[in-house]
């Protein structure tokens, strides 16, 4: 479990109370000044210096705390009329006023009782916490120039609350003296120096990888405290050390997979040019605490989350996104956080401050760059193979020292006697119930409160494995809670953890160690807008020869791989880990029950193989049956355990109606058209009416071709009714405009072109509804009206210069895209299958227009169906299927049509350079991906559909226009 920190300092929440609440905690400054007069060997400047900066921080603390309690006051006595003034500038400065009053303070403990006694509590630990430090600093003064290699001299400046608070208020500090920076430390720090004994143990052993070792801060020990020395952050000169900077990242990586480390997350490492270096290492030796309750989703899946738990993933260094309402889809890693590809945090902050109108609101702000980033625009993905190169020297390291003399226990034994950290419970929830226990409403009812917080922390305890769950504990962490604190828990290391640690270590699966630091890049990114730049190999030429015989033996290859890749489960259930794409971006974990990265895309693909075997046009492959009988099970299972937080056609509901659909097509089994129907029934009006998605890919405009598939094949028109209904959520939503109709997403506020997440996508599907027999006339034509005004808005994206659509995405890495999800391809499949419906020659245009967008970029870039070379083979070929148009002298010109590779020249490329490069997903390139859309099983799908008989009965149907079965005729 990676901690996240859970800092308060907004400005923006503090300094419109601030003299109230000095008035109400008057006595501290004094408090503090005569304490500190006490202690000797500080000069008069530095006391006040301490105290001054003491009291800011017991200001912004508490009006923190006070906040809300001050504005509910405020409104009700402005709206009483208690207030004099003319104006709400003047009411304020009169409840200013009041506020300040010890009348007013003996009113509001009246009406909240024990309020006094809560700001008492919460503001006395602060000045232990001061007094504590100065009495350090005094005492060590003489001892700090081994940190700072010169005299300390005096101090000039104090900066309180690097970190959170934790044991009456303590935190880690800064302090700066004329001889330059440390960084107090109020806890043992004998756990850092063993850290840096270990590495300096490592690289004084021969074989040590080359060039410089990772390092720690410099650090003086005290008796249960401790200084280091200040590492200012600085960024990399030049390519080479930015090379070095992600090979040293790598070496940590390896070394927190010996040690259990745990919460390396951005502010707990900080870039010093080529050096990654970790300045807090407390939370080591973390042990996998398993949940109490299996997931209900097969033994398969408990066994991929139970290995993802125990691999480099935990560390909290390599990229991964956070769930949650406040720092949802944020990228807390030290390998991460870079700017820009971070999502907008709401933050509680003041508005109309100044006035009687002053409330609480939030506000959505960018996280501020860390000192975590080597760069200000860290390029990952230049640089992510030496992350990998270092991981895996440093692990060889580390075996062939595991196999000498007292091997890695020997080498741990100084962590022996060390305390540690253990995270059972996030910041993030203390944070919240924190600030929970301080509302007004809390402190009108203080017992209520604690025992809602009682009740909030025994259910995370019962979701979060490891949390605990005691009556005894959860009352210690309200208490800390009540005070500001933020509750810790510690261990000392022992010989059974580190043989435990070491045990761990040496039954770690490395290929999947590898696999995941090679999938995690993908987390670095945050949508869409701003993936890494593509990356175009040179191909080899084409070879002709023995292509049936490459194409079954290809395709079998892929197959083995996927079952030997297969997590399965005592009770024969079969999932896989792999980057998948989720709510809050791209994360690596057990596949969830969608089409696009998930088990349903890999079922269908198992499932297509499976019927070209029965059929004796694929070659048998040990195991297949189980694993896709274990892969369905699994898929029935999340779909009924798991909520599905979109609705669309690849990563939706609808895209389990599509999948079910397909699988009984493929294998005939009336129990699949029964999940079908059942997935269907999941897609409710109130999901549809509140969708925000809207698109192909997850919202409303997803869930038409899938239902009006499965009207045909069942026959029953409640699907059209609810296909009906999506269309009606993408009328009430159309932004409409002289160029045409277009939809603000929730992925893309701008609105934008393109199949998966724009017009064209919506455009089709409207026009594939307003064919069939789904609502009434005057629906029909006003969606085929809509449908008309999406692809004209497309159509002013064209660009006849570029010889392709505008890239409309705001951010964007290309000017003219050519992919399926955005671009040409996407846009020319859509035309296509519109000409093969209707005969509109100006769906041709289009088709050709992209298949020359598509034959310009060429091939060469990866073997997805999404956003590779996989999905211009789709356009090509449905493209070379069509029939020539009849002749219509009154009809539009056709441009001369695109000269089409056929099958076999498609089939020759395809297969060459997936024998001379192996097959590349797109995103995460060589992490193992099985999905459909970006990885393994869209290569599977697309080898089973380019046979010689390519268009003959059985062949699986392309997911790129969800197609309907194998027996569906379109009306």
């Amino acid at each position: 479990m990676t901690d996240v920190t859970g800092r308060q300092d907004i400005p923006a929440e503090t300094g419109h109370f601030e003299a109230p609440v000095a008035a109400w905690t008057a006595g501290f400054p004094a408090e503090l000044r005569r304490r500190l007069a006490a202690v000797p060997g500080l000069s008069d400047a530095e006391r006040t210096l301490i105290a001054a900066t003491a009291r800011t921080a017991q200001l912004a603390s508490l009006q923190r705390k006070l906040n809300r309690l001050l504005l509910l006051e405020l409104r009700a006595q402005s709206l009483t009329g208690a207030l004099p003034g003319a104006d709400g500038r003047e009411r304020w400065a009169a409840f200013q006023e009041r506020a300040r009053s010890p009348e007013f303070r003996e009113r509001l403990e009246a009406r909240y009782p024990g309020l006094g006694e809560r700001v008492a509590r919460a503001t006395a630990p602060l000045a232990d916490a001061a007094a504590e430090l100065a009495r350090r600093l005094a005492g060590d003064r003489d001892r700090l120039p081994a940190l700072l290699g010169r005299p300390a001299g005096r101090l000039t400046a104090l900066r309180l609350g690097a970190g959170d608070p934790h044991r009456g208020g303590r935190t880690v500090a800064q302090l700066t003296f004329e001889g330059g920076s440390v960084m107090y430390k109020p806890r043992p720090l004998d756990t850092d120096t063993a850290l840096e004994h270990l590495l300096v143990r490592l690289w004084s052993h021969p074989g040590a990888p080359s060039g410089p070792r990772p390092r720690t801060p410099r650090a003086l020990l005290r008796d249960g405290y401790g200084w280091t020395a200040h590492v200012p952050h600085r960024y990399c000169a030049d390519e080479a050390e930015l090379a070095q900077y992600y090979r040293t990242l790598g070496h940590w990586l390896a070394l927190m997979r010996l040690t259990g480390g745990t919460d390396l997350h951005a502010e707990n490492l900080i870039a010093h040019g080529p050096e990654p270096v970790v300045v807090d290492a407390e939370c080591l030796f973390t042990r996998d605490v398993p949940p109490a309750e299996d997931s209900g989703r097969g033994a398969a899946v408990d066994a991929a989350a139970a290995v993802i738990r125990r691999t480099v993933l935990r560390t909290g260094i390599l990229p991964t996104r956070m769930g949650g309402y406040a720092m949802g889809g944020t990228d807390l890693s030290a390998a991460g956080a870079i700017p820009g590809q971070q999502p907008l945090i709401p933050v509680p902050v003041i508005t109309g401050g100044g006035t009687d109108g002053a409330r609480m609101d939030t506000e959505l702000i960018a996280p501020p760059p860390s000192a975590n980033l080597p760069a200000a625009e860290p390029a990952l993905f230049r640089h992510w193979d030496r992350v990998l190169d270092g991981f895996r020297e440093l692990t060889a390291h580390l075996h062939r020292m595991d196999s000498e003399g007292g091997g890695l226990p020997e080498l741990l034994r100084p962590f022996t006697g060390c305390r540690v950290r253990n995270l059972r419970r996030g910041t993030q929830a203390y944070v919240d119930i924190g600030r929970m226990l301080w509302h007004p409403a809390s402190l009108h009812r203080p017992e209520e409160a604690r025992q809602r917080a009682r009740e909030v922390l025994l259910g995370n305890a019962r979701a979060l494995p490891g949390a605990p769950d005691s009556p005894e504990i959860i009352e210690s962490e309200i208490e800390d809670l009540l005070t500001g604190d933020i509750p810790v828990f510690t261990a000392v290391v022992d010989e059974a953890t580190i043989r435990h640690a070491v045990a761990d270590w040496r039954g770690a699966d490395l290929r999947m160690e590898e696999s995941v630091i090679q999938g995690a890049l993908v987390g670095a990114y945050l949508n869409e807008r701003t993936l890494p730049p593509r990356v175009r190999a040179d191909l080899p030429a084409p070879r002709h020869d023995r292509l049936e015989r490459r194409r079954r033996a290809m395709a079998a290859g892929l197959v083995r791989t996927l079952c030997e890749e297969a997590v399965t489960g005592e009770d024969s259930t079969a999932t896989w880990v792999s980057p998948v794409l989720t709510g809050v971006g791209w994360a690596i974990r057990p596949l969830a029950a969608d089409l696009y990265t998930g088990q349903g895309g890999v079922a269908v693909a198992l499932a297509g193989y499976l019927r070209e075997v029965r059929r004796g046009r694929a070659d048998p492959v040990p195991g297949l049956e189980g694993v896709l009988e274990g892969a369905l099970r699994v898929l029935a299972a999340t779909e009924d355990t798991t909520a599905t937080a979109f609705i669309g056609g690849y990563t939706g509901i609808a895209s389990q109606v599509w999948t079910w659909t397909e699988l009984h097509g493929l294998l005939g089994d009336e129990a699949h058209l029964a999940r079908a129907r059942l997935r269907a029934a999941a897609l409710t009006p109130e999901l549809l009416d509140e969708d925000t998605d809207l698109d192909i890919l997850g919202g409303a405009a997803g869930v038409i071709v899938p239902l009006l598939n499965l009207a045909h094949l069942t026959g029953e028109e409640r699907w059209l009714a609810t296909a009906a209904r999506a269309a009606r959520r993408l009328e009430r939503t159309a932004v409409r405009d002289d160029r045409g109709a277009r939809w603000s997403t929730a992925l893309f506020a701008e609105g934008i072109g393109g199949f998966a997440h724009g017009a064209t996508g919506m455009g089709w599907a409207l026009h594939r509804l307003a064919l069939g027999e789904a609502g009434t006339d005057a629906d029909r034509r006003r969606w085929r009206e809509l449908a008309g005004a999406a692809l004209s808005y497309e159509e002013s994206l064209w660009d006849p210069a570029a010889g392709n659509w505008h890239d409309a995405r705001i951010g964007s890495q290309q000017d003219h895209a050519t992919a399926w999800c955005h671009g040409s391809t996407g846009i020319g499949l859509a035309a296509v299958d519109l000409y093969h419906r209707t005969g509109d020659r100006a769906h041709l245009v289009n088709a050709h227009r992209a298949a020359a967008a598509g034959l310009a970029d060429g091939f060469g870039w990866s073997h997805t169906l999404c956003h590779g070379d996989l999905g211009l083979v789709e356009l090509l070929t449905h493209l070379r299927a069509l029939p020539a148009p009849a002749p219509d002298p009154g009809a539009a010109p056709v441009p001369p049509p695109v000269r089409v590779p056929d099958t076999r020249d498609l089939l020759a490329r395809l297969l060459t350079d997936l024998e001379h490069r192996g097959p590349v997903g797109g995103l995460a390139r060589e992490s193992f991906s099985p999905g459909l859309m970006p990885g393994l099983g869209g290569v599977l799908h697309l080898l089973l559909r380019l046979t010689p008989d390519a268009t003959g009965p059985g062949r699986p149907r392309t997911p790129l226009l969800l197609t309907a079965p194998e027996g569906l005729s379109p009306r």
